[in-house]
This record gives C-alpha cells, structure tokens and sequence, in this order.
C-alpha cells in the first residue's frame, strides 16, 4: 500500500512538472514574441535592434537563488536601500581618531561622512527614457520575469521527483529507473 501511494505521488508530481513545463514554454513564447514585437517598432533608430549594444552595465541584479539545506532553492529578491546611510557613530569616532591630522588640513570640507548611495533603477530605462519605453518591450520583461517563481517551482518539483525515484528505486531493489527508458 505504502508503494501505492508513493506511485500515485510520483505520476502527481510528474503531471504537475509537465504542467510547468507547458507554463514555461508560453510565457517565454510570449516573452519573445513582445521582444520582436518591440525590435519592430525600434528598427528604424539609430540603434536598431534592443540587444546587449544597448545594455549600461550599470544595473545590479536585484534577485538571487538561495539553496535551502534539503537542497531546493529559493529564490528571494534583495532589500533595496533607497537613501543614504550615516556612518554609526562608533566608526565615525574611530574614523576621526586614525585621520584626525587629514581632517585638520581640509577644514572647508564637510565633516561628516556619508557612504555612497547605490541608486536601483528600473532596467528598462537603459533602453531609454521612463517614457519613451514601448509598451510591447514593458510585455516582454513582464513575461520574463513571470518565468522566475516558474523555474523555481520547475527545478524543486524536479529534485522532489528525483527523491521519490530513488526511494522507489529502494524499495524494488531496482539498479536504476532513469537508465532503462
């Protein structure tokens, strides 16, 4: 009976990977559908097609995949710091001890120090101004990052199907599944 359960599991969790999958496969079809929708409408600029010529470099990724102990991942977008931070004021009484004579020759400087502000700008400004972005372009990167949570589900339904493989694999006393297909 247990074995029973753990087939109907896996035909669950391969139906609900092929589901995924069919998800994955529209969003990056319509994703690239606006794309070229989008170089369309920009061929006839200076620049031409919206490509990495365009691209600032100056854009920080702003998601990262976190890997849990179990081994599935997680991936989870980074706090953004919007303004400027003052320096603690415990670095700041260390910072004037160890550069007290530098500060003494540049009096009409400010005393108090700020660290850089990281300024997180939406990536489709690169491409042009907040306004002059098209519409077809804004669809695109809408679908592309609707694939994000997709691949995430995709690559842990994947692991958890791998999991139950190998118990089944177990249980029957089966060299291995996956190598006789």
């Amino acid at each position: 009976m247990d074995q029973d359960t753990d087939y109907l599991e896996l035909l669950k969790l391969l139906s609900r990977y092929d589901f995924l999958l069919e998800q994955l496969q529209k969003t990056m079809k319509d994703g690239f559908h606006n794309l070229g929708r989008a170089n369309y409408h920009n061929k006839d600029t200076l620049r031409g097609r919206y490509g990495s010529d365009y691209w600032d470099e100056s854009y920080e990724g702003q998601i990262v995949v976190e890997s849990q102990e179990d081994g599935s991942i997680s991936i989870v977008k980074l706090a953004l710091e919007d303004e400027c931070e003052d320096m603690s004021s415990e670095d700041e009484k260390v910072d004037e001890k160890l550069h007290q004579e530098a500060l003494l020759r540049k009096r009409n400087q400010s005393k108090q120090r700020k660290l850089r502000k990281i300024r997180h700008r939406e990536p489709l400004t690169m491409f042009g101004g907040v306004l002059s972005v098209p519409t077809s372009l804004r669809q695109c990167q809408t679908n592309f990052k609707g694939t994000i949570p997709l691949m995430e589900e995709l690559v842990n339904c994947k692991l958890t199907i791998s999991r139950l493989v190998e118990k089944l694999e177990g249980h029957n006393g089966v060299e291995d599944i996956k190598g006789r297909q």
